[in-house]
């Protein structure tokens, strides 16, 4: 009788545990496990990117007891809590299995959203090729800038054309521009052209990476992706590098430092007085840049030259710049922080920062200069 009843109790039990099973332990000493609430969030709604996260509450739970999440029947992950970040559009059920003394189970719909579908910003009959917004301007120190084309004033003007020089200043120095619409990621065709001032014998390489707008908010302040140029994976050059810059607050040499153990000068020259630190951005001290560094060939002499990288920098005279009166970029190019390569439908937001770190003497610090960046599928 005792054990018609334990057995009956628990049938009750499972009946009214919203899709959770029960395994019975048939000892009426074990308390079994279950879920805390009977009504939970059965449905999840993410865009890509987003991180899913479940902390579902769980009563009577002993030490030693298991936990399984599975996608589609595919185990992701064996810990009570989930943190998950789906990578692809589409619609999964996702389960969640505690096993003790019983089992006790849950299923949950998730429903991914791309983020293309939401904010890609297609072109109009007014959209433009050229630069509309400058998000953000901020150079490392060189001979330009505070004065002449290292200026915000003088960074408004690369919008809507490609006849003004903007300078970046020394390694890490940096301009961030959008256009009025989302550049799409064509197949098998260049994407975007950025203008420079290069020509055979002087390249002044800077490194690109683009970022699409995921969140719709009109800000920088998405996933930035890099686009890995020919000497990205060459084994001189330093990922994950970072340089210091200290204001010297007059007219003198501004130090710097890197992650490496490397200290050095940007160094003034005679025909640009001011200081050559940038007065005008939020850091009034020393200012930090972080990126890659690549070592493009110098020719040291009386009249220095720099040889060009293959593909993929600005400011850069390689094989196809005539071609295209600037440098033409590959959206496919794309890599993540790991390195490796990402699909982008389409980018909203462009930063170019400078590449390489050099004192050329008489001609003053290596420093990539920008002119202006078009749609090529609207350049005719």
């Amino acid at each position: 009788m005792q054990n018609k009843l334990t057995n009956y109790i628990f049938l009750l039990f499972c009946g009214f545990t919203l899709l959770t099973s029960c395994t019975n332990t048939d000892d009426p000493t074990i308390t079994p496990i279950q879920f805390a609430e009977v009504e939970y969030q059965g449905v999840y709604e993410l865009i890509i990117g987003d991180t899913l996260k479940i902390t579902p509450e769980i009563l009577n739970l002993p030490e030693g007891a298991s936990f399984e999440w599975s996608k589609n029947d595919e185990s992701i992950a064996t810990t009570q809590s989930l943190n998950y970040v789906p990578q692809i559009a589409e619609n999964f059920t996702l389960k969640f299995k505690v096993t003790a003394s019983n089992t006790i189970e849950r299923s949950y719909q998730i429903k991914l959203i791309d983020p293309y579908a939401l904010y890609f910003r297609s072109k109009t009959e007014t959209s433009t090729e050229f630069i509309t917004k400058i998000m953000e301007y901020k150079p490392a120190p060189g001979q330009f800038i505070n004065a002449g084309f290292g200026t915000p004033e003088y960074a408004e003007k690369i919008i809507g054309n490609k006849t003004n020089t903007l300078s970046l200043g020394a390694w890490g120095g940096y301009v961030i521009f959008s256009f009025d619409h989302t550049i799409e990621n064509r197949v098998d065709q260049k994407d975007f052209v950025v203008y420079g001032n290069a020509f055979k014998g002087l390249s002044e390489p800077g490194i690109v990476q683009v970022s699409f707008d995921e969140n719709g908010n009109g800000l920088a302040d998405d996933t930035w992706y890099e686009l890995a140029g020919s000497n990205y994976f060459k084994e001189r050059t330093i990922l994950n590098y970072e340089t210091t810059y200290v204001n010297p607050e007059e007219y003198a040499n501004v130090l710097w430092t890197d992650n490496k153990g490397s200290a050095d000068n940007v160094t003034v020259n005679t025909y640009h007085k001011q200081n050559y630190f940038p007065l005008f951005i939020a850091e009034k001290k020393e200012v930090k840049f972080k990126g890659t560094r690549v070592f493009p060939i110098v020719n040291p002499g009386s009249y220095v030259t720099i040889d060009a990288l293959e593909w993929g920098y600005v400011d850069n005279y390689d094989a196809e710049y005539s071609t295209y009166g600037g440098n033409a970029m590959e959206i496919d190019w794309a890599v993540n922080i790991q390195s490796k390569s990402v699909k982008l439908k389409g980018i909203d937001f462009v930063k170019i920062y400078t590449g390489a770190q050099y004192n050329a003497g008489w001609l003053g610090e290596l420093s990539t200069e920008v002119k202006g960046a078009s749609d090529l599928s609207m350049v005719k």
